[in-house]
């Protein structure tokens, strides 16, 4: 399993769940699953209907990598500094 955000791999769903991991989450109309708690606690929020949502800041500058195949990168600069600034081992 992988961050739909960021690409980060965790090796099976109890490891996700032990570590943290959001199971599913929103973006407008947009479902999108997991996001790694380190992309969780930068760019999401819960929502008023207690769902996961992306952050208004960061709504539509998003890419996910069910919408953009292997590429896991973002452009926005502030999104990457945020979520490296978290976790920096994703550098590796």
């Amino acid at each position: 399993m992988r961050c739909a955000i960021c690409g980060l791999r965790v090796n099976s769903t109890d490891d996700a769940i032990e570590d943290g991991w959001t199971p599913y989450f929103h973006d407008g109309d947009q479902e999108h699953d997991p996001a790694c708690p380190s992309c969780t606690e930068t760019l999401l929020q819960e929502g008023a209907d207690g769902e996961w949502e992306v952050k208004e800041e960061y709504r539509g500058k998003l890419r996910y990598l069910d919408e953009i195949g292997d590429r896991v990168w973002q452009d926005h600069p502030q999104v990457a500094m945020l979520v490296l600034g978290n976790e920096p081992g994703k550098l590796n």
